[in-house]
């Protein structure tokens, strides 16, 4: 089960702070995670904005296109993000 952790104010944005789920077969990057968070709704979609966000990969700054597994930790934090 891949980590998530949300920093910045995405915690009030989004409602957690951080949560635990099992990637879909089809996401194996950052950027297909961000794309899946997206579908969740409206408010996820205007929160995570690429240009916005920056991520971690197992504590090591990543990029968008940097590939993901299950045993993972992702840290999404936000950079001057408004509501």
């Amino acid at each position: 089960m891949a980590r998530i952790l949300y920093f910045g104010n995405l915690p009030d944005l989004l409602g957690r702070g951080a949560e635990e789920l099992f990637l879909p077969k089809n996401v194996k990057t950052v950027r297909q995670l961000i794309d899946y968070l997206k579908k969740r709704g409206d408010i996820w979609s205007k929160a995570l904005v690429e240009e916005r966000i920056t991520v971690t990969v197992n504590k090591a700054f990543g990029a968008l296109d940097d590939p993901i597994a299950d045993a993972d930790e992702i840290a999404i934090v936000s950079r001057g993000l408004g509501r």
